[in-house]
């Protein structure tokens, strides 16, 4: 090594059970903050007696402590404040999620309430759940006694498929063949149906359908519960799966998917198909499981709100309706693309949240050369998409996400997309409906003749408010796609604004060159917050103001939804993180990409703004449905305390 070489910072890396260690060196660990997409390969682990003595035997400038489920445990956290205490610095990581986090004295308190109050929450999930199950079970527990039925366990059902929906996320179809005379999928397809309760299964539309891929793929097998077309008729091989042992009532169609699963599994495991086409039927589950495990690209056909259930229990109430509403959201949520049976049925897909260009409406019949122009446009979309060489997967997630999924867009229903309309439809929504208080907040009527930086515009709206008000406004965003609609909007509105496809982390602007600069629910996806809020502070003109908008952790919508519902209730913090499960679950309405999503005490967020002055930091954003009837008239006093928003607002200091 020569003399100017500078050897990597050495650390200690402990596995979960902090009995055995490996050091490792790593040039980028010591500019991590925050969370962090990294991939850490310590080396040989060696068994160790002590790790804090282990610490200052090898002398090394930090500690990474490996999480096997989504807290670390008392003993971890112990361990991380003696690092803290000694003046070095401490890692937390999830090797499956690909993912570290930096722990500092406000993160280790934050994660000794998160700890205490999970500890708590499962305490009363366990009488809960057992109360539940037992009231849930009591009408199949009579139905087992009259008839000899085995009971479903249901909750059990619930958790699996609660865990199986926010780990869905669409696998893309790999080489797709151009149009020039060769099949659009070279290998094998799998169609795939299992509503063995249909004792004529066969109908124009699914035969159709069947022929219709056949002739687009290279060898396409049918798994069906019954003859599905004479043989030969459509092209396809059909392989006609053994039933259930079970096949009277309900009870046995929530079932099925455990006997369908291995099937297809196996089905799959030997003909490495190139998707799985999934007919659809009421509870089951099968399909995209299975695309979920092992990476298959799912296709789901889609018929319309309840059709499945309707048709499987000839319009009768069904039982078990909160098991046929999960497995359909997890078929929608995995699926690759959706082949809707009519613009009617893509409408409520859209409402529902499901990515517009995922949905395919597919008259009968048309099942081939509509897949094949929909391959054809997703391969010159991909192609032509303009996205920033970042380096950085969480900003190639947030890319990914919001050049397909314009914030807000799903609000739209009554006008046209890409009319002034359509726009203005977004803003009632936004300021009527969703946050009543931003107009008066967010001071868009306050910076008039100001030069205004968004960072984050997404489709323009809160920059149009400023504009309108007076003020000359540039819009910075990593997404091209938001840029071009916020241009659009603006273009609309006869409005006029700068816009700027740039990365926040350096913002490609001289110093002092802004009044104020805003930013509305972006800092909190970027992993280096602070690196942008430095940024803020640099283009800032002396005495301007800076007013950022963060997710908060002590909100109502955090610990209630976030933490009890999924982390506890649905046991997603037993193998994944908080971080984890924000990604998955907090962007749901266009979370294909799932980006990084962090979230704010109002220490850590002041904590940020070093080097302004007058910090200021308001809460709110509390949805009506967040509150009973009987608090609904306190809203705006209860947001103040448990808001899901943090609104930061600083000063730069004059010189």
């Amino acid at each position: 090594m020569s003399d100017s070489a500078v050897a990597a910072p050495r650390y200690l890396y402990v596995a979960p059970d902090l009995r055995r260690a490996a050091i490792f060196e790593d040039a980028a660990l010591a500019a991590t903050t925050e969370r962090h997409q990294m991939t850490i390969v310590p080396g040989a682990m060696q068994p160790i007696e002590d790790a804090a003595a282990e610490m200052a035997r090898a002398n090394v400038a930090g500690l990474v402590v490996e999480l096997s489920s989504g807290l670390p445990s008392s003993a971890q956290l112990q361990l991380a404040a003696h690092v803290l205490r000694s003046g070095r610095r401490a890692w937390i990581a999830w090797p499956r999620e690909e993912a570290i986090e930096c722990v500092d004295d406000e993160r280790l308190d934050s994660l000794h309430r998160h700890l205490d109050r999970v500890k708590w929450l499962a305490r009363i999930c366990l009488p809960l759940d057992r109360a539940a199950a037992l009231w849930e079970r009591m009408p199949t527990g009579l139905r087992w006694i009259y008839r000899g039925e085995f009971p479903v366990r249901r909750a059990h059902i619930h958790v699996r498929l609660t865990q199986l929906t926010m780990r869905a996320q669409p696998i893309g179809f790999a080489g797709l063949a151009s149009r020039d005379g060769r099949r659009l999928f070279d290998g094998a397809g799998v169609y795939l149906r299992s509503d063995y309760w249909n004792a004529a299964p066969a109908d124009d539309r699914a035969v159709q359908a069947i022929a219709d891929l056949a002739s687009i793929t290279g060898r396409l097998v049918c798994l069906v519960p019954h003859d599905v077309a004479p043989a030969g008729a459509t092209g396809a091989q059909q392989v006609v799966m053994d039933p259930p042992r079970r096949r009277d009532g309900e009870d046995a169609m929530v079932l099925a998917p455990e006997h369908y699963r291995p099937i297809v599994k196996a089905a799959c495991q030997a003909l490495e198909p190139a998707y799985v086409y999934d007919r659809g039927a009421a509870g089951q589950s099968a399909g995209a499981e299975l695309s979920q495990e092992l990476g298959v690209p799912y296709i789901f056909e889609y018929r319309g709100a309840d059709a499945l259930v309707r048709e499987a229990l000839a319009g009768a109430a069904p039982f078990y309706p909160e098991i046929y509403a999960q497995a359909e959201e997890l078929a929608l949520r995995q699926a690759t693309l959706v082949v809707a049976a009519s613009p009617q049925a893509r409408d409520e897909l859209i409402a529902r949240g499901i990515d517009a260009g995922r949905v395919l409406v597919v008259p009968c019949g048309q099942t081939a050369p509509l897949l094949t122009a929909w391959a054809d446009a997703e391969r010159q979309r991909t192609s032509a998409a303009t996205s920033l060489e970042t380096g950085d997967a969480y900003k190639d997630r947030v890319q990914k996400q919001w050049n397909r999924n314009p914030i807000g867009s799903q609000h739209a229903r009554a006008s046209q997309p890409h009319t002034l309309d359509w726009y203005m439809e977004v803003e009632r929504h936004r300021y009527d409906t969703y946050a009543p208080w931003m107009r008066e907040v967010m001071e868009f009527a306050q910076h008039r003749a100001e030069d205004v930086l968004e960072i984050g515009g997404g489709i323009g709206t809160d920059l149009a408010q400023f504009a309108a008000n007076g003020a000359r406004v540039t819009d910075v965003d990593l997404a091209a796609g938001h840029l071009r609609m916020a241009e659009e909007n603006f273009r609309l509105r006869g409005l006029a604004g700068t816009f700027v496809h740039h990365d926040a982390e350096s913002l490609p602007f001289p110093a002092a060159s802004f009044d104020l600069v805003y930013s509305n629910g972006v800092l909190h996806h970027t992993p280096n917050t602070v690196s942008v809020v430095q940024e803020i502070l640099r283009v800032l003109r002396p005495g301007g103001r800076a007013i950022v908008m963060l997710y908060a952790e002590d909100s109502l919508h955090y610990w209630r939804k976030l933490v009890w519902l999924f982390g506890v209730r649905a046991r997603l913090l037993d193998s994944v993180s908080m971080g984890e499960i924000m990604s998955r679950q907090v962007e749901r309405s266009a979370n294909d990409a799932r980006p990084l999503v962090k979230v704010y005490t109002k220490r850590r967020a002041e904590a940020l703004f070093t080097g302004f002055e007058r910090i200021e930091i308001l809460q709110r954003q509390l949805e009506p449905s967040e509150l009973p009837k009987t608090l609904q008239r306190a809203r705006a006093t209860i947001e103040q305390h448990f808001g899901w928003n943090l609104i930061v607002k600083a000063t730069k200091k004059n010189l």
